[in-house]
């Protein structure tokens, strides 16, 4: 027998905002948090690099601190709408260099001594190796199916550290003057906790996941030498062929690969007028926040609707939608999510 399985809570930090509903409100407002640190690096230029912090750059400059902070702030956002769930097994998608380096092991024991009480087990995951997103959706069907009761899957990313903002600008990838095609470093910490629904330990469930579907780009993004896209054409063709949504939610941070990718795949895919009119781009109003940017495009998809006047009795109205979120990753990797949000009509402000 299958279980109802479905995403109970989302705890964000990021540079929105700490909290679902700050970060939604945020997003629709069209608001960024991009800033030259006049105490941070110098960019190639020879001008402040543009970072989209949390925190001040110049405020922590101990990487581990800024990481155990950004985790913090998503645990406390997360726990608001999580009482009463007990220890549950954590996954956590960390990017690629951090994974085997000595500070995982410190970020492992401190995340076990200070919130044993809700991680039970934890296990690190590798940005390129996966998707954040393949992450939930994969804990979504092991519930789905009765292998487990529940999971938090999530994600943490900072590039606020000088070395690793030397290594984007090396690489070329890093905004700046003359190279108005690079991106706005940021950083994040997003926790989505996936579980069975219609429990009365649990509540209501934000959203599911209706479906997931993946590829890979074998192009070099650095020096191709064809069409770069073919990665992402089956799988967003395949989405908009089974799902007619209501929102397209694309993860493009200002990369000119990006824009080329997904330019590609959109051309083979019956997409209507109105949402290539206007898909979103919330890594837009976040900056690049690496290892987190497909969980926070995917808590955009499923924060709460605000809405000026909502109709009638707003603590009585459920907004139903379907949105289709697409995911690059430079190593290769590209997923399709739909998703569907059953959130309550949000307060207005």
């Amino acid at each position: 027998m299958t279980a109802t399985a479905g995403i109970i809570a989302i705890g964000i930090n990021c540079p929105l905002g700490q909290g679902l509903d700050v970060a939604g409100r945020a997003y629709k407002a069209r608001q960024r948090n991009f800033l030259k640190s006049s105490k941070g690096p110098v960019g190639p230029d020879g001008n402040p690099i543009v970072l989209s912090c949390v925190m001040p750059f110049d405020g922590i400059r101990n990487y581990e601190l800024r990481l155990q902070r950004l985790f913090a702030g998503a645990v406390a956002d997360l726990a608001v709408d999580s009482t009463g769930v007990g220890p549950v097994s954590l996954r956590l998608v960390l990017p690629a260099w951090l994974v085997p380096h000595k500070l995982s092991g410190l970020l492992r024991d401190w995340i076990r001594e200070t919130y044993s009480s809700l991680f039970q087990d934890i296990e690190f995951l590798a940005d390129g190796d996966t998707v954040a997103l393949y992450e939930v959706a994969k804990a979504w069907k092991q519930i789905g199916s009765g292998d487990a009761q529940s999971f938090v899957v999530g994600a943490l990313d900072s590039h606020m550290d000088a070395e690793l903002l030397d290594l984007l600008t090396m690489s070329g990838r890093l905004y700046h003057r003359a190279n108005p095609h690079g991106l706005i470093p940021g950083e994040a910490a997003v926790l989505f906790l996936v579980g069975r629904t219609g429990s009365h330990n649990i509540g209501s469930a934000l959203g599911t996941i209706k479906a997931a579907f993946t590829g890979y780009e074998k192009e070099s993004l650095s020096s191709p030498k064809g069409i770069i896209g073919r990665g992402m054409a089956k799988p967003l063709r395949r989405a908009f062929e089974t799902y007619v949504p209501d929102r397209f939610l694309a993860d493009l941070n200002g990369e000119r690969w990006r824009s080329e990718d997904i330019g590609f795949a959109l051309s083979g895919a019956r997409v209507s007028d109105a949402l290539l009119a206007d898909f979103e781009t919330p890594i837009g109003q976040t900056g690049d926040c690496g290892a987190a940017n497909s969980l926070i495009t995917a808590a955009i998809a499923l924060a709460p609707a605000f809405e000026e006047e909502p109709p009638g009795d707003a603590a009585d109205t459920t907004i139903r939608t379907v949105s289709i979120v697409s995911t690059a990753l430079w190593q290769g990797p590209r997923l399709v999510a739909v998703l569907e949000s059953f959130n309550r009509q949000g307060e207005a402000v």
